[in-house]
């Protein structure tokens, strides 16, 4: 099928407007202003409406400007029909408003849309936001954080958020996110829309803008950050098993650690379960689950799980029981074994929401109330990373 006749086919339910010269907008990852956010994958339709809607094709390289209310609307599968054995992402179409705010899903972002064919998928296209990295910072606060508490700990989240954005600018590419930066989810960074940016986050934002966390190197380092660390933070090694420069050291936080605030009863049989998964990524060495297990007393300090299969014994790592289970049932990484050195069933007890590495929002949070600023705050929670401006 001839390329024009598939972009053609692409486009449903529009009309075309005036000609005019456009050139679409590149991102200045040189100076890590601009970002691109992917806001939604993997879908089979795609609809986008605005006022004064430009929208460019990307392979045939045409341009249509549509007058007042437009909705243009992408036939993703239909495109994709003679596209299947291409692997790689392909730019289709991108599209902005006079006005600065586009429609996507009932939400209103500023800056641009960009649609792109989803990797690995032949028939379906995934959106994505081009934004100012300021903005994008804004209505991150309102999501990550809360919009109304204290401008300094909104300034540290901003900080610690764009240090994290900036680092995944650079290394998109290595993880073969060719059209996008990084995604609008809890993988990476929730952000929201336009409507999510308020004149407190848009502060914090431009208080902050271009500065970022630096590793004793001088090197850009992943600022991560959490919801409530129960008392003490954690190092990337505890939770992911991967080194961080910039992480040899914890925080304690008093506001976290006033009291046990979860716990979950866990049967020996979800317990096998577990071990069988960890043996087979080969977290721990090979064990017979058909033997006799004993688990040995527990301290809440400790990192790991001391257990006993038959003859032999396992060190099992406690952030796994987070990664394995999930958050409901293992809401933090800072819990320890409370009862189930018998028969019964095995009882923790935690404290905390999240990780627990890095930025302790509601330590943040408690801290800016006793009047300390975003740069105090970030050296207690980064205490080996230095604050520096790119921008």
């Amino acid at each position: 099928m001839n390329l024009k006749v598939l972009l053609s086919a692409l486009l449903v339910g529009t009309s075309y407007g005036s000609i005019s010269t456009y050139i679409p907008s590149k991102s200045k990852t040189n100076n890590h202003q601009k970002i691109k956010v992917r806001i939604a994958k993997n879908l089979k339709n795609v609809e986008i409406s605005g006022t004064d809607l430009t929208r460019y094709l990307h392979p045939v390289k045409q341009q249509k400007t549509y007058a007042g209310r437009k909705k243009v609307k992408f036939n993703c599968n239909y495109f994709s029909q003679d596209n299947k054995k291409i692997q790689k992402q392909l730019l289709l179409a991108s599209l902005n408003s006079s006005t600065g705010l586009v429609t996507f899903d009932k939400k209103k972002y500023q800056g641009q849309i960009h649609v792109v064919t989803s990797k690995g998928k032949g028939s379906s296209c995934d959106v994505v936001n081009e934004l100012d990295m300021d903005t994008y910072i804004g209505s991150l606060l309102s999501k990550e954080m809360n919009a109304s508490w204290p401008l300094e700990a909104l300034k540290a989240q901003a900080i610690a958020a764009r240090t994290y954005a900036i680092h995944k600018i650079e290394t998109a590419s290595m993880f073969g996110r060719a059209y996008y930066d990084l995604e609008n989810s809890e993988k990476h960074q929730v952000n929201g829309d336009f409507f999510d940016v308020t004149r407190r986050t848009m502060r914090a934002a431009k208080e902050t803008s271009g500065v970022v966390l630096k590793n004793k190197n001088g090197k850009l380092t992943p600022a991560f950050f959490h919801a409530s660390c129960g008392g003490h933070t954690l190092r990337p090694r505890d939770v992911w098993a991967n080194k961080v420069v910039g992480y040899e050291k914890v925080a304690e936080c008093n506001y976290c650690k006033k009291k046990d605030n979860w716990q979950v009863n866990l049967d020996r049989e979800r317990l096998k379960k577990l071990i069988s998964w960890a043996m087979k990524k080969n977290y721990i060495p090979k064990v017979d689950l058909n033997k006799r297990m004993l688990i040995y007393k527990d301290k809440k300090s400790r990192k790991v799980l001391h257990i006993k299969v038959g003859s032999k014994k396992i060190r099992l790592k406690k952030s796994l029981f987070r990664r394995y289970f999930g958050r409901v049932d293992f809401p933090s990484n800072n819990f320890y074994l409370a009862d189930g050195i018998g028969k019964g069933p095995i009882h923790f007890v935690g404290k905390g929401n999240g990780h627990g590495v890095g930025l302790c929002q509601v330590g943040s949070k408690g801290l800016a109330h006793r009047g300390w600023d975003y740069k105090k705050i970030l050296s207690h929670y980064f205490p080996e990373l230095k604050i520096r401006k790119v921008y």
